[in-house]
């Protein structure tokens, strides 16, 4: 059985207003290759969302560590 992860699920922020949190939801990530970078992927609600972390750039496999888990989110329209 694959790890779920806890990712927030956020409304798409922009630059004068900021991203707000509508749910928490648990599951499996998907890493793809392109090129050097390793992007996280998860699906909601039938889509694929790309997942990212408030602590930094989830992409770059060489500079993430596990602290990245533990603020993972993904950006919806709604």
């Amino acid at each position: 059985m694959k790890k779920k992860f806890e990712v927030q699920v956020r409304t798409k922020g922009t630059d004068t207003k900021p991203s707000v949190v509508i749910g928490t939801i648990r599951r499996v990530l998907v890493g793809e290759q392109v090129g050097n970078f390793n992007p996280v992927f998860c699906t909601y609600q039938g889509q694929r969302y790309l997942v990212k972390s408030t602590e930094g750039d989830m992409s770059d496999p060489f500079r993430r560590d596990e602290t990245y888990l533990k603020t993972l989110y993904i950006e919806v329209k709604k």
